[in-house]
């Protein structure tokens, strides 16, 4: 199969071939709102294909945008994306469909989850502003169009400046680096770093040099300067556009249709969590500064942090990453990963041989019962012209179309792991694994959906504040003894990790986990604080300060704009909903505990959850479906004794 998405001439007309894309679309929609018989089968089921068909497409662009950026793709991108925002926008605010779902919810022989798609329809098309005078209908299309340029360009000027920074340093400074780090990082004579992260991360890890840790933490933290008025624009316009449909803030807005209550409730929450680990953080940043001024160094700063870290795990853990890394063979572990999912659910991924958008890429399919049931695609090792972090993307969903035919789903899962050369594979560290393992919880959230409807199937539909739960409940598999000895091995003997290993990464899953709590936990705040009530850059950073006086334990230089680069609110979903990590990964340490109490290979207990729960896509609210299925309420204890913080 050819999976390579677009060839050159295709990225390059790209925007006119799917401006007429668009246009038969909209000529579609047209013809199927003007039919006679507007019930769900006759209407939703065409609305869906006609949406799923421009995702599809979209999708392929969008993609190669993030993993092999180029001019092409970017222009491209730039010229398409107004186009979907505006066709998404001017559907949003249809009347004429709006009064189609309210007469299709009036049918009394709607499934469950066809009340769920129309019900869920009918909240989004007001909250979008369909009952609004047709002036600010024209308001809200022109600030939904903005927002959606600006965080583009904000995206864009990460990747720009991260892609464009290079530092040479002499081997001296590398003394304490593992070989296979330094070896990565070698050109000719030279050994030169940036600020993708495999090599930002081993380089703040290891270089003995204080100044030059210091030199590439602000090249780190001050990228994308540009963004600063980016991020005013946008929270002013989504200020604005909060106001016009009726809400007092954006975080109002943007937690209507989540799991969680208010706003209000969301900041409760957080500082609750932040009071009950502040002590614990505390402690962990006291032994930490208390450490590095055996290295006399007496003011611990931010760009210190790992580097001293990994010498006290060293010292007090006897821990040591690389010790690990030969145990942790990229492929070896996307095998180990499948073996553990097939002993869990009993499903099965199986190689398939693709023509792909780049020769590191991997597709497999999935199967259950020899049948075949989707499509994964894997891009997991870093590259230059690659977006940052990892993620898991939906291409294709499941569902029924309006011929009746069976849709297979598809995914993509992308991260920036060591990558590998024509003498060394790629060695991941223990962290990698668990984000491998994330991030395979997001695609079996979308693939393994057992929902014949579009608009609630995989990951559609969900509530944005529990759309983690799948995927940080399957990262917690990654500490189980019993599932690293099934693909931890020596990538050059074969031998099996060692006990003492394991031991070592369960020791240091929660070490200093208090830090990294109350990290997230500023992150989640700050987030929530600058949606509720217009904000200046000023007040951004003001904002942001008054976060961490309260909950951070360390407080980073004053140069440093970490709000810059803060993707995941200004040019991603999580606007007013980073909170949502947390808040998912409440119950997602309820449902691992659960599963580690119920033997975790019991195969009824695994398939019961697998049916019951995380094959109901959106189509259903986790946080009440899981209590239903395990019988009891959600709890924090439980979080709070995942991280060790209890």
């Amino acid at each position: 199969m050819d999976y390579t998405l677009l060839n050159e001439n295709e990225i390059e007309n790209f925007p006119v071939n799917f401006s007429e894309k668009l246009q038969d679309a909209k000529d579609a929609l047209e013809n199927l709102k003007n039919t006679d018989d507007l019930s769900y089968k006759n209407f939703i089921r065409p609305f869906a294909d006609i949406v799923h068909d421009l995702h599809k497409e979209f999708t392929k662009l969008s993609h190669l945008n993030s993993v092999n950026n180029t001019n092409k793709t970017q222009e491209a991108y730039k010229n398409t994306l107004p186009m979907v925002t505006e066709f998404l926008t001017d559907v949003s605010l249809d009347g004429k469909i709006y009064q189609i779902y309210e007469k299709i919810n009036s049918e009394n022989n709607l499934s469950k989850v066809q009340k769920a798609v129309i019900e869920k329809g009918i909240r989004d098309f007001r909250l979008a502003g369909v009952h609004l005078p047709e002036k600010e209908k024209e308001r809200v299309r022109q600030i939904n169009l903005r927002l959606s340029e600006l965080g583009n360009s904000f995206f864009q000027n990460i990747l720009d400046d991260t892609d464009k920074f290079s530092m040479e340093v002499e081997e001296s400074v590398l003394s304490e680096m593992p070989e296979s780090e330094k070896q990565a990082a070698k050109e000719g004579d030279k050994y030169i770093f940036t600020l993708q992260m495999p090599s930002f991360i081993a380089f703040m890890t290891y270089c003995s040099d204080r100044k030059l840790r210091e030199k590439m933490y602000k090249a780190f933290m001050t990228r994308a300067p540009k963004n600063e008025d980016i991020i005013e624009e946008i929270l002013t316009l989504r200020y604005e556009l909060s106001q016009i449909l009726g809400f007092n803030n954006f975080a109002e807005l943007s937690i209507y249709d989540k799991a969680a209550g208010t706003a209000e409730e969301v900041i409760e929450f957080q500082e609750d969590l932040a009071a009950k680990c502040k002590q614990k953080a505390q402690n962990d940043f006291a032994e930490l500064q208390s450490f590095a001024q055996k290295y006399n160094v007496k003011n611990l700063q931010s760009y210190d942090l790992m580097y001293f870290s990994e010498k006290l795990k060293k010292e007090k853990l006897n821990f040591n990453e690389e010790e690990l890394r030969p145990y942790f063979e990229k492929n070896a572990v996307i095998e180990g990963l499948f073996t553990f999912l097939q002993k869990l659910f009993n499903i099965e991924f199986k190689p398939e041989k693709a023509v792909l958008w780049h020769k590191k890429a991997r597709c497999y399919k999935l199967y259950i019962d020899g049948v075949e049931q989707g499509t994964l695609f894997m891009d997991l090792e870093a590259r230059k012209g690659k977006k940052d972090g990892a993620w898991m993307n939906d291409w294709v969903t499941k569902y029924t179309n309006s011929a009746g035919e069976k849709i297979l789903p598809k995914a993509f899962i992308v991260a920036n792991f060591p990558p590998s050369t024509e003498t060394n594979p790629s060695l991941l560290r223990h962290r990698d694994v668990e984000t491998l393992f994330h991030e395979m919880g997001h695609a079996l959230h979308h693939l393994l959906s057992n929902v014949d409807e579009y608009f609630v199937s995989g990951v559609n539909g969900i509530e944005w504040d529990l759309v983690e739960f799948p995927s940080q409940l399957l990262e917690n598999f990654a500490f189980e003894p019993e599932i690293l000895k099934m693909f931890a091995r020596h990538y050059k003997t074969g031998e099996i990790i060692p006990e003492k290993l394991i031991c070592k990464i369960v020791d240091n899953k929660n070490f200093h986990s208090g830090m990294g709590f109350v990290r997230q936990l500023e992150f989640g705040l700050f987030d929530m604080y600058i949606h509720m009530r217009k904000m200046s850059a000023e007040g951004v950073e003001k904002t942001l300060d008054e976060v961490r006086d309260r909950v951070a334990v360390i407080k980073p230089p004053e140069y440093t704009k970490f709000q810059n680069q803060f993707a995941h609110i200004f040019a991603g979903g999580y606007a007013a909903g980073y909170y949502s990590y947390k808040w998912a990964e409440r119950l997602s340490a309820n449902a691992f505990y659960d599963f580690v109490n119920n033997n975790i290979f019991d195969n009824g207990f695994a398939q019961k959850f697998l049916d019951e729960v995380l094959s109901l896509g959106g189509s259903a609210n986790f946080e009440d479906v899981y209590e239903k299925f395990s019988g009891k309420k959600i709890d924090n204890e439980s979080l709070l004794k995942l991280h060790g913080i209890i």
